[in-house]
């Protein structure tokens, strides 16, 4: 049937992506005063919004009081980087990472009932001194989703709760702008963003979104462990979607990161989701629950 052939598509890009995130550097990027080009440079210049769904992690996130997980494989790496001087910086990068459903195991299998898949690149331009810092990023992206084997349910021949694929599919630039400054031991970022997507099906999709979101975290309050910071952090994203109608989707995530903020480490949350289904199989369902999960930052 056509699903098993595209489970085992999603399958090998899951695999692929998989390698890039253990690829992805694992030092935030180093104090330069030389200006020019640099190839490969370290670390993320900017690195995934926290709370946003439509960003590169690695983890996990478990819907309290239902089977539900939501599977998260993925990376943005910089490759390329262009210093103008000590405090201003541009680089271009990749990004590629995907997201599954799992709606319960059976035996040692897990029953994957939908996916979401996002290629494409950034560009980034960063201005930076000791108290605030100003970003500006650029991702052309394309995203594409699937209902997979374990949304069809093999003794009735039929596509479960009735709802059968659609070719979902969203071609999109997107321009985010953010601002980050320290009051004593408390960092701030506040970001907005809008997206326009020059190919969206199906059409009941407006081709305009928007995005906006605030972040606060402190290594202080917490102290180190085991030789490491702790950050301490919450981290909010709304988005404005149109289904065709404008609704707006809330994302509300709290915890702790094991490591520096901007580099590799590990994040243990907690997280409130209210609004339009993240999986775009169900880009018109309205969802809201609580849910537990981690992430491994690779940066």
């Amino acid at each position: 049937m056509p699903f098993r052939t595209t489970y085992r598509n999603i399958v090998a890009m899951l695999s692929i992506v998989h390698g890039f995130a253990w690829m992805a550097p694992a030092q935030p990027p180093p104090s330069a005063t030389h200006t020019g080009f640099t190839f490969m440079p370290q670390g993320l210049l900017f690195q995934p919004l926290t709370s946003s769904y439509h960003e590169p992690r690695v983890g996990l996130r478990k819907q309290v009081g239902s089977s539900k997980m939501k599977l998260d494989i993925g990376s943005s790496l910089d490759f390329l980087e262009y210093r103008f001087s000590e405090d201003k910086v541009a680089r271009m990068g990749v990004d590629f990472f995907t997201y599954a459903l799992t709606t319960s195991s059976q035996g040692l299998r897990l029953q994957i009932d939908a996916v979401d898949g996002f290629f494409g690149g950034h560009a980034v331009v960063s201005s930076v001194n000791d108290v605030s810092r100003w970003d500006l990023r650029l991702r052309i992206l394309h995203v594409s989703a699937h209902f997979i084997d374990g949304h069809y349910d093999n003794a009735t021949m039929q596509w479960k709760d009735g709802r059968e694929p659609i070719p979902f599919t969203r071609d999109f630039g997107e321009i985010t702008a953010a601002f980050s400054w320290r009051v004593h031991d408390v960092t701030f970022m506040a970001y907005s963003g809008i997206s326009y997507a020059t190919l969206v099906r199906p059409t009941d999709v407006r081709r305009v979104a928007t995005l906006h979101g605030l972040e606060l975290r402190s290594s202080e309050l917490l102290g180190p462990a085991l030789g490491r910071p702790v950050n301490l952090f919450v981290a909010d994203n709304v988005t404005l979607v149109g289904v065709p109608s404008y609704i707006g989707t809330n994302n509300l995530e709290f915890g702790v990161k094991f490591g520096e903020w901007n580099s590799t480490g590990l994040r243990l949350y907690g997280s409130y989701y209210s609004g339009l289904d993240v999986f775009s199989q169900y880009f018109n369902v309205r969802r809201e629950n609580w849910g537990v999960g981690f992430a491994f930052d690779f940066w």
